[in-house]
This record gives structure tokens, C-alpha cells and sequence, in this order.
């Protein structure tokens, strides 16, 4: 049986519904995900418990628990409180890898053949309580987010629209984590998805997103990845940084195709340099 049941070409720039037959899964119940949760190293586990907002900044509301006891307490009052648990890096836990791999096998046959052989595969999960709201935020990877249980509304905004979020803006993100803010003003310019179980959204990388939950606990599926083209955008976006920091003015990127590519490779070397002369790896992109 397939996972997945959108068809055709997947085009990594265009964010597009999709379905899925994830939802009655036994592995991705709320239970079986809050196991996860308490097993999972805890340095990947991200939850907060209080009132957010669309313009919340997303990465400084994030609490870790070395401990679990407070962990625990969220988890037990996903009910009530308006909680929301992030379970990073699923991928690590063999009981998830199995799906996760199944799962992306069929997304890898969607994209065009220059883009088979996904560099990095993952998951994350999340758990959130009756009316939660996830702030603005812009991830590291292709998203093909699967809802699982509740209400959830996702507003997705076309991640190549410097008016929502500008290039340079995206620059600092990417190589310095700098915080992306939300402009109340660029609100009608997002795709709006409210999802049911079985439904999920296919979102580029880079595409910035928010999502309110409705009535009851919602959980969510995200089954993350990203090909030779999406790292590669990634290490632009940084060389463009290293560039300014410089003094130099480098083109925007997507704008020059070839002189991206010559900062690309130029950047990349450097980073290879770098960790040879430190005597260590080079440091995976995107991971956080």
C-alpha cells in the first residue's frame, strides 16, 4: 500500500496539497508519539507551554528538558494547556526509520531524475493543544507535512517572495539562525490549508509557515528532506553572507544562476578547508 497518494512530477519551488494514509498508522498515535518524546535525546525535543502569537519569535520560546520531569508535565496537559512539543531528528530512532524511509522512497520517485538520491532524510512530529498556534517560522528542508488528529489550519507563504521575507533577511537566517519576524501586513499573501486527518501540504524549502489548531489536540507528521538543489541554495544564501561581511555586494540569490554557483563551490571549499585545518568534519547544513 502506498503512503503517499499524491501523484505526478513533485516540483520542489510550488507548495501543493497532498493526501496521505498516515493517519491510522500505529506508530503515529498521540500516545505512541509522546513515547517517542521521552525516549528521543532530549537535546531534540522543543516545547512550550503558554500564549503565542503569529509574531511570537519561534526559536526563543523553545524550552529543552535534559530532566523530562517538565517534558512530562507538557505532555500530560496537552489537553488543557495550550502546549506545543516538537520531536526533532526521528530519524535517529529505529523505530521511526523504517516509515520515515518508506515514506521518502515514494517522495524521491516524484522528483525529476537529477534530483533522485536525497541527501538527507528525517522527521519531526508534533503535538499541540486545542487553539496552539506555531508562529512564523522557515525551515531548513522540504516539508511534506501529514496531519494526523484535529483541526489545524496552515497558512503557507511562496518562500521566493521578498516580500515577505527579504533576501537578505533570508541570508542571515540561514547562515546565522537570525530570526525571521512576521509582518502583520503580508498575512493575505499566504496559501491558507485547514487540514482534517489525511490531509497535508507539500512545502518547498524555504517556504514560511504559521498554523493555528482548533478543537481538541492536533498532531502532525512533518517528513523532511533535501536534494543536491535545495542544499545547494542553502550554501548560496551563506556564501552570500560570508560575501557581505566582507564588504563585497554579491547579486541576489536566484538572480545570476552561474555566479551563484561560483560562490557556491568557492564558499564550500572554504568550509572544507576550514574544518581540515581545525582536524574536523565539515558540518552537516541545515541541521538545527
Amino acid at each position: 500500500m502506498r503512503l503517499l497518494e499524491t501523484t505526478g512530477p513533485l516540483d520542489q519551488d510550488v507548495i501543493r496539497p497532498i493526501r496521505h494514509r498516515l493517519a491510522d498508522h500505529p506508530l503515529l498515535t498521540v500516545d505512541r508519539l509522546a513515547e517517542a518524546a521521552m525516549r528521543q535525546d532530549p537535546k531534540y525535543v522543543r516545547f512550550h507551554d503558554g500564549e503565542r502569537k503569529f509574531e511570537t519569535p519561534f526559536g526563543g520560546i523553545l524550552s529543552v528538558d535534559p530532566g523530562r520531569q517538565a517534558l512530562r508535565r507538557a505532555i500530560d496537559g496537552l489537553g488543557s494547556a495550550r502546549v506545543f512539543v516538537q520531536i526533532n531528528r526521528l530519524y535517529l530512532d529505529p523505530v521511526y526509520r523504517p516509515l520515515i524511509d518508506a515514506f521518502l522512497d515514494e517522495v524521491d520517485a516524484l522528483l525529476p531524475a537529477r534530483e533522485r538520491g536525497l541527501v538527507r532524510r528525517d522527521a519531526s512530529a508534533f503535538l499541540a493543544s486545542p487553539a496552539s498556534v506555531t508562529p512564523f517560522h522557515v525551515d531548513h528542508e522540504q516539508n511534506v507535512l501529514c496531519h494526523l488528529r484535529g483541526p489545524k489550519t496552515i497558512h503557507v507563504w511562496d518562500g521566493r517572495d521578498p516580500t515577505v521575507v527579504p533576501m537578505r533577511a533570508r541570508e542571515d537566517f540561514y547562515a546565522a539562525s537570525t530570526p525571521l519576524p512576521f509582518r502583520p501586513e503580508v498575512a493575505e499573501r499566504a496559501q491558507v490549508f485547514r487540514l482534517a486527518a489525511g490531509d497535508g501540504v507539500f512545502m518547498p524549502m524555504g517556504s514560511p509557515h504559521a498554523i493555528q489548531t482548533g478543537a481538541g489536540i492536533t498532531a502532525t507528521f512533518s517528513i523532511l528532506f533535501n536534494t543536491r538543489a535545495s542544499i545547494a541554495k542553502i550554501e548560496t544564501f551563506m556564501a552570500n553572507y560570508a560575501l557581505r561581511r566582507f564588504g563585497f555586494s554579491p547579486s541576489v540569490v536566484g538572480t545570476k544562476p552561474v555566479e551563484d554557483e561560483v560562490k557556491r563551490r568557492a564558499y564550500h571549499a572554504f568550509r572544507v578547508g576550514k574544518a581540515v585545518l581545525r582536524g574536523r568534519r565539515v558540518a552537516p547544513i541545515g541541521y538545527i
